[in-house]
């Protein structure tokens, strides 16, 4: 019996390769598929992923391109340490497009006349480059380049880059200080948090096939410890441990398979922390501490007890210092200032900062926001900053107008996410969001959504 059958897995759930159906959607990973998703579909331009290594970027990128493999043309750059000149060549092999001669000006005139081509299909043009902070300067201008080609609506190719946190430095260079301004989404891939890292073990292993296998508690917290809660390492930590608890017949990871696991990997990022152990003190060395500690001590002593008593004064007192009077200090907490405008013109009109994302959302369609219901009053209807709904009840109903006695039109499930677009309060002082449902403008109450208000994390100036 493998050890796979002891636990009763039907795959190893802590495999290396990043596998979709692996995914898991901590609060970061999750906001970080919806802005990626929402980028394309808007034809934005440029969005950089950047994340530490094994944060779970190709994870990230495989469920990406599970939804857009049938969308758009892709071409993916996994060696990006190209000339201008091999990087066109590279992009046009890997959209099949054929060329006789492969000077740069064929390259270019080929690859927008492909674009023209696709965006009359109604097909988007996707450029994805890993590893994009070991990119030449040279070869990210010659991105910036092509991302000029557009029609008088749309942009015809959106460009992707993935990388570690030195993407963003290097970006900051006076160099690229024109490609920096182009890039419209920023996504950030931070580290899961304690609890995210043991939903995460839990998780894999149901995934799995989960039957008999249990996490202990202190063994889940020297895990986040020792991986930091970064996916990767916490897939090579578990993953032998797994094996340790296997050797033992435990279904049980115990504190002792981590440690265990460190041992075997002997991984420079992972590292029990041994406790400071201090050579025992020999009984002379004891004895002599303590003869000085009594010698200190009656030497004070004799001294306070010689010491000449000052008589107390009872005349001339200074009157007792009045207590430091309460001074108000001014509050000095802002209120973020990265909110993110939903008001699509702004994005056309070359004014707003770069980093002001639309909100993200899930088959959101690209038409206009359909009119309120004509028995609302307009000056009721308040624009939103960019707020994501998540669904916190097991179902909840969609209406036709922003009342309870409304048309339900569908159903959402829990943790469903969708945007909102307005807000409305009826007559009965319940709050209502608009949000789009099956391409259509519907309503849904606010006691069945949790609210998050989604921002960047700076903001730069439009070239």
């Amino acid at each position: 019996m493998d050890f796979l059958s002891f636990f009763g897995l039907k795959e190893d759930p802590f495999k290396l390769t990043p596998d979709p159906a692996y995914f898991y959607p901590s609060s970061t990973h999750n906001e970080g598929l919806l802005l990626l998703n929402y980028s394309i579909e808007q034809k934005e331009g440029f969005t950089t992923v950047i994340g530490d290594p094994g944060s779970g970027k190709t994870t990230l990128l495989s469920v990406f391109l599970e939804k857009w493999s049938s969308l758009a043309e892709i071409a993916i750059v996994l060696t990006p340490r190209l000339s201008p000149e091999e990087f066109l060549v590279s992009i046009l092999e890997d959209l099949d497009i054929s060329l006789k001669r492969k000077n740069k000006n064929e390259i270019i005139k080929a690859f927008r006349d492909f674009m023209i081509e696709k965006s009359s299909e109604g097909k988007w043009v996707i450029i994805i480059v890993d590893e994009a902070q070991d990119l030449p300067d040279e070869t990210l201008e010659e991105l910036r380049l092509l991302s000029n080609l557009e029609t008088d609506k749309d942009k015809l190719l959106q460009i992707v880059l993935l990388g570690q946190p030195e993407l963003e430095s290097k970006l900051r260079s006076d160099r690229l200080r024109q490609l920096n301004q182009r890039i419209t989404t920023r996504i950030y891939l931070k580290h899961f948090t304690h609890d995210e890292t043991l939903d995460y073990i839990n998780y894999r292993i149901i995934k799995a096939g989960k039957q008999n296998l249990l996490l202990d508690k202190k063994a889940g917290k020297i895990a986040y410890k020792l991986s930091k809660g970064i996916p990767r390492l916490i897939n090579m930590l578990i993953s032998r441990a797994l094996m340790a608890a296997y050797l033992e017949e435990s279904n049980i990871i115990l504190p002792r398979h981590i440690s265990h696991a460190v041992k075997s990997l002997n991984h420079s990022e992972m590292k029990m922390q041994n406790r400071v152990r201090f050579a025992p003190l020999s009984a002379g060395i004891i004895v002599v501490l303590l003869l000085m500690i009594l010698a200190v001590n009656t030497f004070i002593h004799r001294y306070n007890a010689n010491a000449p008593v000052e008589p107390i004064r009872t005349a001339g007192i200074d009157p007792a210092p009045k207590p430091a009077e309460a001074i108000a200090v001014p509050n000095t907490n802002e209120n973020n200032k990265n909110i993110l405008s939903p008001d699509p013109s702004m994005q056309k009109s070359g004014n707003t900062p770069q980093t002001l994302l639309k909100a993200p959302t899930v088959g959101l369609d690209r038409g206009e926001l359909s009119p309120p219901p004509p028995a609302l009053q307009k000056e009721a209807l308040q624009p939103l900053p960019y707020k994501i709904l998540s669904v916190k009840v097991d179902i909840a109903n969609v209406r036709d107008e922003p009342r309870l006695d409304s048309l339900a039109v569908g159903k959402l499930l829990k943790m469903d996410q969708l945007v909102a677009y307005q807000e409305y309060v009826d007559a009965s002082s319940v709050k209502w969001y608009q949000v789009s449902f099956k391409g259509e403008k519907r309503w849904i109450a606010e006691e069945v959504v949790d609210v998050m208000v989604v921002s960047s994390k700076e903001e730069q100036p439009v070239n």
